[in-house]
């Protein structure tokens, strides 16, 4: 970086302006092709043919794509790694958001299913199931749209003395 672009950066820098601002972008451009065509004057470029001024027009341009191709590559960088950080931060907050409402909306349907199989498995332990339904058959009544009995004396614990 030559003295004149370190006192462009430091004025920038004075003024407040952010690194990815498309004017500073713009002005150390212009910088980079003034000191080019300062160095081909330097050189010997005065009086150019045709073919010479092509060339000096072909290097300064070369010049200015180069710096402008270099600095837009560091701001699409910068925003390649913030995005991701945003992405990231984006898809753990969906995860336990997720995680939350599938934990606190379980539906009590299923849950009252499982605690019905393990009352049912615990009265075939305890009781004689077969009995408990040639009963609940003979004993059927008709119960909103279904079939009900009402159940015969059944162990719901059984203690051991």
């Amino acid at each position: 970086m030559s003295n004149q672009q370190r006192q462009l950066d430091q004025y920038c820098r004075q003024a407040g302006m952010d690194e990815d601002s498309p004017l500073r972008l713009a002005l150390v451009t212009v910088m980079e092709a003034a000191e080019k065509a300062s160095d081909a004057v330097k050189d010997g470029a005065r009086g150019l043919t045709p073919q010479g001024e092509a060339d000096l027009i072909r290097r300064l341009t070369d010049t200015v794509a180069e710096g402008t191709e270099r600095e837009a590559e560091r701001i699409v960088r910068r925003l390649d790694f913030r995005m991701g950080m945003v992405v990231t931060a984006i898809g753990a907050a969906l995860l336990g958001g997720g995680y939350y409402w599938g934990r606190s909306s379980g539906d009590p349907v299923r849950v009252a299913a499982v605690e019905s199989a393990a009352f049912v498995a615990q009265l075939a332990e305890l009781n004689d199931f077969r009995a408990i339904r040639d009963y609940c058959l003979k004993h059927a009544i008709a119960q909103q749209g279904g079939t009900a009995c009402k159940l015969p004396m059944v162990w719901v614990k059984q203690s051991v003395h």
